[in-house]
């Protein structure tokens, strides 16, 4: 099969195929072993409706198969489904790092949404035909950048946005919670090569000259940190 093709499949066409089930955060996750290219692979289904961004694949994994076999492989799949997919309680839950404000950043805005039937604010496809269904979903998702039939969506994900912004908020009143966001962001925007923290900051939505004596010094510390480790 081609990922478009694995993508396309129903839940009910999943389970015709599987090898096992199980559910993961409210979520049912069908486990398939399509030979060939994507191996033995995890499906990722929320209320009927296919969360394939969720998805993972054997053809990402063959060392770990080839070293330790597909029941390794099935327990990676598990274990990494739970720090990706997210209950409804526990997206109303104050983060504890600045990993978790991603992760679930992350989820609400890619995974959430795919439960519910939407068309992309990037218009692929024929225009008459994107103006069609625009009809049918007439609301703007800012949040995950395309259009519903029903403004109660964007509702729901705007409650979980704001509790996780003013988490996040508190998070970062936090000098080891800040460093390990600024160490994460700098790393990221390889800041040992730029010697710059200028991305880093607007990664964050931050500005240096807004940040506390204590915080910017932070900043200077961890953006010398990197640039020494790389330089030696």
């Amino acid at each position: 099969m081609t990922i478009r093709e694995i993508e396309n499949l129903t839940y009910n066409d999943a389970l015709k195929l599987a090898i096992e089930t199980k559910e993961v955060k409210g979520h049912q996750i069908v486990f398939v072993d399509f030979g060939d290219t994507f191996g033995y692979s995890a499906l990722v289904f929320k209320d009927g409706k296919h969360i394939y961004y969720a998805n993972d694949y054997e053809l990402h994994h063959g060392h770990m198969v080839k070293e330790s076999g597909k029941k390794a492989l099935r327990q990676w799949y598990i274990a990494t489904l739970n720090n990706k997919l997210y209950t409804e309680a526990e997206m109303l839950e104050d983060i504890k790092s600045y990993d978790e404000y991603k992760q679930k950043e992350h989820f609400l805005r890619s995974y959430y949404i795919m439960r519910y039937d939407y068309i992309s604010m990037f218009g692929i496809g024929e225009e008459a035909e994107i103006k069609k269904k625009r009809k049918q979903f007439p609301f703007s998702n800012p949040i995950s950048f395309c259009y519903v039939a029903d403004e109660n969506i964007i509702k729901e994900q705007m409650t979980y946005l704001r509790h996780l912004q003013k988490s996040y908020n508190e998070l970062k009143s936090n000098a080891e919670t800040f460093r390990e966001m600024i160490s994460c962001e700098l790393a990221n925007h390889e800041a040992c090569v730029t010697c710059d923290y200028k991305d880093a900051l607007d990664a964050l939505g931050l500005r240096f000259e807004d940040l506390t004596k204590a915080q910017q010094l932070i900043v200077k510390e961890e953006l010398k940190k990197q640039i020494d480790e790389y330089c030696c």
